[in-house]
């Protein structure tokens, strides 16, 4: 559902001035069970991106968004300005052979080294680790990346050392590269995230993340 980007923003001012007065703003929030969670950033949620896979097609190997249709059926122009902005990122990287993009979609990395995208290797001595971590999935709405549950502890304090201001979005690019962190200053955002992370690791069976170009993310367990 569409939100006010005046509102949206409003709040997130609000909050973010409780996050760094040092007050925890989600404390009370219930955070015993694993939920699937849906977070909006600006004005858009997670489904409205989704939604645009009717209007995306590969052709001769590059992505292209049929923006006539799409503004015919009401869709935001600010909207479809932002996902064609991530296919030129995308359509660049095809053209210099790091990906690879099929009539279904479907991406394939031609340029990557899972080993660099692993924190530690993948390794946790003495660690009960539960779940698997695989390297970043690219798609035609961002990324997507499992995290163990070792893992998905350290993003998720990752995540609240950002939104205390105590360490720089720069190290959540360690986790899921080649997205806006830099650009994301709300202390609510980063703190928020943490805690969906850690709801959804609730059992100990890590999480699967889903971010897409928007910074908008769909987390779930494993």
């Amino acid at each position: 559902m569409k939100k006010s980007f005046n509102f949206i923003l409003s709040l997130v001012l609000i909050i973010s001035m409780f996050s760094f007065s040092g007050l925890n703003v989600f404390a009370t929030e219930n955070v015993e069970s694993p939920i699937q969670t849906k977070n909006i950033e600006g004005e858009y949620t997670f489904e409205d991106i989704m939604s645009l896979e009717k209007y995306v097609s590969v052709n001769e190997g590059l992505f292209n968004l049929d923006t006539t249709s799409a503004v015919k059926d009401g869709v935001s122009l600010e909207l479809l300005e932002g996902q064609q902005r991530y296919f030129d990122s995308l359509n660049l990287e095809i053209n210099e052979g790091k990906l690879k993009a099929d009539k279904n979609l479907e991406i394939t990395n031609l340029d990557s080294n899972p080993d660099t995208f692993l924190p530690n290797n993948g390794i946790y001595l003495f660690a009960n680790c539960n779940g698997v971590t695989t390297s970043p999935t690219v798609h035609w709405w961002g990324k997507s990346r499992k995290f163990n549950s070792c893992d998905a502890n350290k993003f998720a304090a990752d995540l609240a050392s950002v939104g205390a201001g105590a360490a720089g979005a720069g190290i959540l690019a360690i986790w899921i590269p080649g997205m806006g962190w830099a650009s994301i200053i709300s202390a609510a955002y980063c703190s928020l995230y943490s805690s969906r992370v850690t709801a959804n690791n609730a059992y100990n069976t890590g999480v699967i993340v889903d971010m897409t170009w928007a910074m908008v993310y769909d987390i779930e367990p494993q």
